[in-house]
């Protein structure tokens, strides 16, 4: 998946002296205070030697500038936007699939959503615990996640190589992207309660809680965030782990049937690499095709004749041909479609990959 992705290479972190170790072995943090941590919201929490507090303090001044920036140019007009233009009722479920950890969308498009459910390649790695993190390591950990987190504040949206780079279980400093989803959440305005392994369970037709060792790596590769609003509303947030090729679904039969399941709510994707315009995706295609009652995508999502045989689809923005890393030619239909409609709305916000024409979306209903 060539989704733009979006935490950079260690070496391209930005450069913070090195901490002197420390001795925070006190009780962890709980799954709330490190996920402000992260989202620089509070340093509080981690009080410690100065050099660890210097580096807490310049984190959350620009982690909070650049995500005000970030919210005041994209995420709010994708709000204020989505109340208008997308359809929804409240509590529904919203299925994401090729999402990266990228719960910032999700939830702007869908902002009174039950439950989102985001599938992606990536795994979702344990709960960092800050605290037990001392000298190199808490440093290359914060530089990571600072670059990370400015880089997606200017963009976005992710860079796949950089995400697998940085969250990848061995040599990844993240080692998954349970951290970053836990600092979206926060800065999104939610209070995480709880963060728990999960897996697709062996019939497909549900999500279980992984019975494993949670000292083992392996039982985390899909995670629950339990939320809350502030108005103290329950929100789940579920990231699956799982390749949707074709040739591992053909293997995968419980994840295909949950797949299925999961798909007939509303869905959503973005920058997407046009994976399911390939023969290789085409079983999630048909997945989504066939079964959700709505879709909210760019152009990057499924392909736009096969839209139109069983949606009624709006068009805002522009669109005239795809990211020049693409194939030429690719979506070829939308293209026309975006020259003969007369009805095409605008779009006021940033969506996906940066092309001539700007962004593209296209809310789909089935008919």
């Amino acid at each position: 998946m060539r989704t733009r992705l979006f935490f950079a290479a260690l070496t391209a972190a930005f450069t913070i002296p090195a901490l002197a170790a420390s001795s925070l072995h006190a009780e962890p943090l709980t799954a709330d205070q490190t996920a402000r941590t992260l989202a620089g919201l509070d340093i509080e929490a981690m009080a410690g030697d100065a050099a660890r507090t210097k580096l807490l303090k310049n984190y959350a001044k620009n982690a909070t500038q650049k995500w005000t920036k970030y919210w005041k140019k994209i995420g709010a007009p994708m709000q204020d936007w989505s109340r208008v233009e997308v359809p929804f009722t409240k509590g529904e479920t919203v299925f994401y699939p090729f999402s990266g950890p990228d719960f910032p969308t999700a939830m702007q498009l869908y902002p009174e959503a039950g439950r989102y459910v985001l599938v992606a390649l990536q795994n979702a790695g344990p709960v960092p615990d800050l605290k037990a993190m001392e000298g190199k390591r808490f440093t290359s950990y914060m530089n990571v996640f600072k670059r990370g987190w400015l880089d997606f504040a200017r963009r976005g949206f992710f860079r796949t190589d950089d995400l697998k780079a940085d969250t990848a279980k061995d040599g990844g400093t993240l080692a998954g992207v349970t951290p970053v989803l836990m600092a979206f959440s926060s800065a999104l305005g939610y209070t995480v309660d709880s963060v728990d392994p999960i897996r697709v369970n062996e019939a497909g037709t549900a999500i279980e809680l992984h019975p494993g060792d949670r000292s083992e790596f392996a039982t985390w590769l899909s995670v629950r965030l339990k939320l809350k609003r502030a108005d103290g509303t329950p929100v789940t947030l579920d990231y699956v782990q799982a390749d949707i090729s074709d040739g591992s679904l053909k293997k995968q039969v419980n994840t295909r049937n949950w797949l299925t399941n999961i798909a007939a709510n509303r869905a959503m994707t973005k920058a997407a690499s046009h994976l399911m315009q390939k023969p290789f995706f085409a079983i999630i295609r048909d997945i989504v095709v066939n079964n959700a009652k709505a879709l909210v995508q760019d152009e990057t999502g499924v392909d736009y004749k096969d839209l139109e045989p069983g949606f009624n689809v709006a068009l805002y923005g522009d669109f005239e041909r795809a990211h020049k890393l693409f194939s030429a030619g690719v979506q070829k239909e939308l293209a026309q479609a975006y020259k003969k409609k007369s009805d095409v709305k605008n779009l006021p916000f940033r969506f996906g990959y940066d092309k001539d024409k700007g962004s593209a979306v296209m809310i789909a209903v089935r008919k």
